[in-house]
């Protein structure tokens, strides 16, 4: 494999970060527009574990925020109508969060503008092109998710 420069490093990671944002652009939802990253962040946790919930220590722990910090995001989230807080069945002082059906609803919604305008971005490129640049995206993200672990383990 060829060395990259670090100009080709940098110029993937520009293109990775416009394409990002001009995705999160693309929809009608307002969704990426409402929110923050941070609030984004703690949503897609709470989606990520919708049949059941999830305990608000364990968004936080996912998260390496202090519940604390997550609590002022739940709070927003409430009043947005896009999670429901209720008290755990198993633990009346643990925090259950779960999406809420608009949540849902709005998520839905927002999914499928995504996939939409990534059919219509990706229409020109090869389903083997497309494999090869998921299965890089994949590894990449492997590769920085054993880098974090083991960055945390020092």
């Amino acid at each position: 494999m060829n060395p990259q420069s670090v100009n080709d490093y940098e110029t993937v990671w520009r293109h990775l970060m416009r394409l990002a944002d001009r995705l999160g652009d693309s929809g009608k939802s307002d969704l990426p527009n409402r929110l923050p990253l941070s609030q984004l962040r703690v949503v897609g946790v709470i989606y990520d574990h919708n049949q059941d919930g999830i305990m608000l220590k364990e968004v936080a722990d996912i998260l390496k925020l202090t519940p604390g910090a997550i609590s002022q995001t739940v709070d927003i989230l409430v009043r947005e109508n896009l999670i429901e807080r209720t008290t755990s069945p198993t633990d009346r002082r643990a925090i259950l969060l779960r999406p809420t059906p608009s949540g849902l609803r709005l998520k839905e919604q927002h999914t499928s503008e995504l996939v939409a305008t990534m059919q219509k971005i990706s229409a020109s490129i090869s389903n083997e092109d497309f494999a090869i640049f998921s299965k890089v995206l994949a590894h990449l993200l492997e590769q920085m998710n054993k880098l974090k672990n083991k960055n945390n383990k020092q």
